[in-house]
């Protein structure tokens, strides 16, 4: 799809500063978060919507010292990448921002951003590049979470603006899967039935292998007549219906069956895990499965193997690797997160594990009672961070880190960071691969084999 020419602006430079629109920006590269580059009066410009190869028109936003973010106002040479955006709210709606990049030229561009990281910030380069895993580019999103406000008695339901706090009205997300779909109008005909129309804050729809799910975070009491409406849609829908009047405080309002949770399965290793609404869980179902499968395929485990899974969440990986290794302990940063990881394993029969709750982005006393696992010999570390990375750990369990480590990044920059620190312990970068786990966004998540030696 070829974007029609428009005659850029006038511009002008106001001390070292670009004012107005500036066209004729050949853009050469992509940043960290998906961004293109450009190079204008000797500073690197961040251009959000450019791609590699194309020549622009653009709009300064911010400048700064050392860079220069801008926006694209007009593609005067489109990159053979991009396409026609499918979603009527793609120009509004700040989630799906890189709908006008083919999905192959995304996967493509993400690898890049992960291996220029790599490159630049720890002089690594994988032994063994692997094919990303694909998901489909849309349809793929099975939870969700919509903001709403009212203005002039109209109600607003949707997401966020793009780099603002207003709520764009959706009609349609075509990235949700296609059970949650129906729901987004539904929701917001229920909505504008209740009484007390500003008591709900936020609406979560979830879609588990146990079927669809809503929730209601509301700020103020609901009225039991407003209860009463709510529960009548989850019995005419056959849904599960929860209520979270607190961050801490969650309750089922209805369900269609006798357990009042969610699951979802890993057929793969005959597992079934639970979940309540406000755990997290991978949005990308799909490509979760994918992910374990490789995670337990890259670590070639053993019946023999002592594994380490740090920021194990709900056990997504720990209980995988618990059918084929020989024993698994799991740490996470949250207690609910831990008592549900070990609900599962119980639920699934699966004794060869354990799980203990630690901060560990902060120092951990090895010698203090519930630490134990700190001092302990593995065969395997799995690392599955937020964005902030393992550094902290990493750095803390130097003398302790088994020869073989396997990291899941959702952060190009942290994962650089950390391999370097890896690298400097003699670790070297066997084998890397992206993950397709958010389509049409600037996220991007990697699964990185380091080996000693």
């Amino acid at each position: 799809m070829r974007s029609r020419r428009t005659s850029p602006g006038k511009s002008r430079v106001v001390g070292g500063v670009v004012k107005g629109v500036v066209g004729g920006v050949e853009v050469h590269g992509l940043s960290h978060d998906g961004r293109g580059l450009a190079k204008q009066h000797g500073k690197t410009i961040f251009i959000s919507g450019a791609l590699p190869q194309e020549k622009v028109s653009i709009r300064v936003t911010e400048d700064k010292r050392r860079f220069t973010s801008a926006e694209v106002v007009s593609v005067e040479q489109p990159s053979t990448d991009r396409v026609e955006p499918p979603c009527p709210h793609f120009k509004q709606c700040g989630g799906c921002s890189l709908q006008y990049w083919s999905h192959e030229g995304q996967l493509q561009g993400k690898q890049s951003i992960v291996l220029d990281q790599l490159r630049r910030f720890s002089s690594l380069t994988p032994a063994t590049l692997s094919d990303p895993l694909v998901s489909t580019p849309y349809g793929y999103r099975h939870r969700c979470r919509l903001s709403m406000i009212w203005r002039n008695n109209q109600l607003q339901f949707g997401f966020r603006q793009q780099q603002s706090k207003q709520i764009i009205d959706i009609r349609e997300c075509p990235v949700l899967v296609e059970p949650l779909q129906p729901l987004l109008p539904l929701i917001k005909s229920l909505l504008q039935t209740l009484d007390k129309k500003t008591a709900v804050s936020h609406v979560e729809l979830i879609q588990a292998d146990s079927g669809r799910a809503v929730l209601f975070r509301h700020i103020k009491p609901l009225s039991a007549e407003d209860q009463g409406k709510l529960a009548t849609f989850a019995k005419d829908q056959q849904l599960p219906f929860y209520l979270q009047p607190q961050p801490d405080h969650i309750s089922c309002l209805y369900s269609p069956s006798d357990d009042p949770w969610l699951y979802n399965t890993l057929p793969e290793f005959d597992l079934k895990l639970q979940f309540r609404p406000v755990d997290f869980t991978q949005v990308n179902w799909q490509i979760n499965r994918q992910m374990i499968l490789q995670a337990v395929d890259w670590l070639e485990l053993k019946a023999s193997d002592k594994v380490l899974d740090l920021f194990c969440g709900l056990g997504n990986f720990t209980l995988a690797m618990a059918r084929k290794a020989g024993h698994v302990v799991g740490v996470e940063g949250s207690t609910a997160s831990v008592e549900r990881a070990a609900f599962n394993a119980s639920l699934n029969a699966i004794e060869n594990t354990a799980f203990y709750q630690a901060d560990l982005a902060a120092l951990i006393e090895g010698s203090k009672k519930g630490n134990d696992w700190l001092l302990n010999q593995y065969d395997a570390l799995v690392l599955d961070p937020p964005r902030a990375g393992a550094k902290e750990i990493i750095e803390q369990m130097a003398d302790r880190i088994p020869d073989k480590v396997l990291y899941i990044s959702c952060n190009p920059a942290t994962l650089a960071r950390d391999a370097g620190v890896l690298a400097e312990q003699g670790y070297k970068l066997q084998r890397l691969g992206v993950m397709d786990m958010f389509p049409q966004t600037g996220h991007v998540e990697s699964m990185a084999l380091f080996i000693k030696g």
